[in-house]
């Protein structure tokens, strides 16, 4: 897979107008003496790793109001702010809106992104996953939308492509399955209702392994209720993009391990329609790597489900 380290084009934190650090900084109660700008991932906010004066450290997002991706910040922060204190996830201090900016702090953690393709990094991560479902089912936070109302219209591209016609660039295989496939990712609907608090995009630039073995899990954008397997499932394309097999995994994980597998088929259908979708769509400007992320992914779910 991707990448996904240097792939986003944020401001750091000298870009960012002086009332608003200031206000930031009468928040957190100290000054910025060092700020490292956080460069993974795909959005285009402020990220940085700020140590302040008086020796503490604390992770910054910010964001300009009226930026298109104010919303999904404000989706993270609203998130962050409910998750229960038992969940391996950096804690929220403050999220506020100053002079026409929206900022959250969370927690400094120290650590990288996880390696799947490193056993004892991968089995960390396999077990902060069913950390994550046994403590997030029931769901605890009200008024989520389910997996199927947030994800509905974004996971039929192949349905719209057999009613509508495939792009004339489709692979020859996809070309000559599209039947199969929009059949396949109808019914993913069937499979994925659920009480458990999902995170949908969990990704290896989406969790940090610190040195002592243990992962936490970051970014709570996309918060959904549904099927507890949803979260390692999501996991299977970066999984292949290292060599890793997945189906041992989803037969043996607490998670998957009972759930039939045209379920978890149906669901990574949908998402390389998804992705080939998005690929005929602009590119993100500050996001110059996504096209090749998702071209990526695409690859490697197609030939799992071939």
């Amino acid at each position: 897979m991707t990448d996904t380290t240097g792939t986003a084009i944020r401001p750091d934190w000298g870009d960012i107008p002086v009332a608003v650090r200031a206000a930031i900084e009468r928040v957190v109660g100290a000054g910025v003496v060092e700020a490292d700008t956080q460069s993974g991932g795909f959005s285009h906010g402020v990220a940085v790793r700020a140590l302040l004066t008086d020796g503490r450290r604390v992770f910054i997002k910010a964001i300009d109001a009226d930026d298109d991706l104010a919303g999904m910040y404000r989706g993270e922060a609203r998130t962050s702010a409910r998750l229960p204190h038992t969940i391996p996830t950096p804690a929220l201090h403050a999220s506020f809106d100053v002079e026409g900016w929206f900022a959250m702090v969370f927690d400094d953690v120290a650590g990288r992104h996880p390696r799947l393709d490193n056993h004892d990094e991968r089995e960390a991560v396999l077990a902060t996953v069913e950390t994550l479902g046994r403590l997030l089912t029931p769901n605890p936070i009200p008024g989520v939308a389910t997996f199927a109302e947030s994800y509905g219209p974004m996971l039929n591209a192949w349905r719209q492509y057999a009613a509508d016609g495939a792009p004339a660039d489709l692979d020859e295989w996809s070309s000559r399955n599209l039947g199969r496939l929009a059949s396949l990712e109808a019914v993913w609907p069937d499979y994925v209702a659920g009480a458990t608090l999902l995170h949908t995009d969990l990704r290896p630039d989406n969790m940090l392994w610190r040195a002592g073995g243990s992962v936490v899990v970051i970014d709570w954008a996309w918060p959904c209720v549904g099927a507890s397997w949803i979260d390692l499932a999501a996991l299977v394309p970066s999984l292949l993009a290292v060599g890793v097999d997945p189906d041992p995994i989803l037969a043996t994980h607490p998670s998957s391990r009972d759930v039939q597998p045209v379920a978890v088929e149906a669901f990574l259908c949908g998402l390389l329609g998804y992705w080939e979708r998005a690929l005929r769509r602009p590119t993100p400007r500050r996001s110059p790597n996504l096209y090749q992320y998702r071209a990526e992914a695409a690859r490697v779910t197609r030939e799992w489900l071939r």
